[in-house]
């Protein structure tokens, strides 16, 4: 295939195979949200933290498996934007994409930031910016290499993820049946309910811990972003899916109760990793430093992921259109988004400014904020599964298809759409949400001046 034809063409090459694909998915699901923002969901909800993940868990199983009945419908579409842009019409498309894309731009400026606290545990003076700014500077690079390097730096990471997390939730159970103790006393589950029992905070606590478990959890999407450059689409990402529900459980409520049982809830860090606070208390020679670098190592791989992502959405969004905007954004070269992934890059780079404006807030902000446009999206996405099936006969429905529909696409709609309102209730979040419904109307706006323009 010659240079041109290269950059007109819209097939991605598909270079991830079924272990790129299972391991993508699996480390999709461990990162800055789980290493980090779980002390804050603790310090939020207290031990009633674990009955939240578990919540999410069974609601983003219920997402995943309705986009994976889209994805499976179609393999020849490059994301969701395209599904929507089928079933919901071309302006919601418009406004899906474009959101989509700047959620998973501000993930990537939550993970720089996070970066930056993780590396003050050995650089106490170090600026939180910096660990960041490189950081996407060398994985722009990555990125604009293949998707198969991606993916190799992600099966890499990933095993990294799910080896250290297996292996912190077997040490603590081993000191719990072997009755050691740590810095914080016994290993015990009396640290559950001994300091005012499950639900210590209250019902104001249980639910102002939603917003951050969300958090933890968006990115698990990211499987069916792969389908366009999967070997296997069909088989792979049916098998990542349904091991949602064992991830859930192996990687979020065993590792959180892990923690809960050293460290009693009103001790959890909240500036810092609270599984390097955990480690550290053991005793073990080291095992702060060895956490800290795989939390560090797990921030880079989610920051890959996003960048991935994020040139992947601004690329579909473009594709096919008219006008420069389009023209230098919506096309492959070389089979890579590689104007798409620079853009995305350079506006992650953005981040300092945040930092340095909001100082130690940045990390609630800006998760906060992309947890508000997660929401709406998946509210969106959800809506066009409703209509593929109302639109689809019988006959022409995949082997894949969501459980129980329509009662559990309604459920699940139900469940994001009230977790939407609670950010607006809760003043530490009011804000961010309050911003991702402006950024979702200003774009309306841009989408009906756009079809006006098409239409003069």
């Amino acid at each position: 295939m010659s240079e041109k034809e290269q950059k007109n063409s819209s097939n991605y090459e598909r270079t991830l195979t079924n272990a790129h694909i299972q391991l993508i998915a699996l480390g999709g699901t461990i990162g800055t949200g789980l290493f980090l923002g779980v002390g804050n969901s603790i310090h939020r909800a207290g031990p009633s933290v674990i009955l939240i993940y578990v919540i999410v868990g069974i609601f983003l199983f219920l997402l995943m498996r309705a986009l994976g009945e889209l994805i499976v419908s179609d393999l020849s579409k490059h994301t969701y934007i395209d599904f929507i842009k089928k079933y919901l019409g071309k302006d919601i498309g418009f406004i899906s994409g474009y959101l989509y894309w700047i959620s998973w731009v501000t993930l990537g400026m939550a993970e720089m930031t996070a970066l930056g606290i993780y590396f003050q545990y050995w650089f106490p003076h170090l600026p939180t910016w910096l660990p960041g700014l490189i950081t996407v500077g060398v994985l722009l690079f990555i990125n604009l290499l293949s998707a198969r390097f991606f993916g190799n730096l992600e099966f890499s990471f990933a095993i990294i993820k799910i080896v250290t997390v297996i292996a912190f939730v077997i040490l603590i159970f081993y000191l719990l049946f072997t009755g050691k103790k740590t810095d914080f006393g016994p290993v015990t589950f009396a640290n559950l309910t001994n300091h005012g029992g499950l639900f210590a905070k209250g019902a104001n606590g249980f639910f102002s811990g939603f917003q951050m478990v969300i958090f933890s959890f968006v990115g698990v999407e990211l499987v069916g972003l792969t389908a366009a450059e999967a070997q296997n689409p069909a088989v792979t990402i049916k098998k990542a899916i349904n091991e949602v529900p064992v991830r859930i459980i192996l990687f979020y409520v065993l590792a959180i109760i892990a923690i809960l049982i050293v460290i009693p809830w009103n001790k959890v860090a909240t500036s810092s990793s609270p599984f390097v606070q955990t480690l550290a208390a053991t005793g073990i020679h080291d095992a702060g430093s060895i956490i800290n670098f795989v939390v560090i190592s797990a921030a880079i791989s989610s920051t890959n992921s996003f960048l991935y992502s994020a040139g992947r959405l601004l690329f579909s969004v473009t594709f096919d259109g008219k006008g420069k905007w389009n023209q230098t954004f919506g096309h492959l070269t070389r089979q890579l988004p590689r104007n798409a992934l620079i853009l995305s890059a350079c506006l992650m780079e953005l981040a300092p400014l945040v930092i340095i404006s909001i100082g130690n807030n940045a990390f609630n902000f800006i998760s906060s904020t992309s947890t508000s446009m997660f929401l709406i999206i998946w509210c969106l996405m959800l809506l066009t599964h409703i209509t593929y099936r109302r639109k689809t006969s019988t006959s022409n429905l995949t082997d894949f298809q969501m459980p129980g529909f329509p009662f559990w696409d309604y459920i699940t709609l139900l469940f994001f759409s009230l977790m939407i309102v609670l950010l607006l209730i809760l003043p530490a979040n009011r804000i961010a949400m309050i911003a991702a419904l402006l950024i979702f109307i200003i774009l309306s706006s841009l989408a009906k001046i756009r079809r006006q323009e098409k239409a003069a």
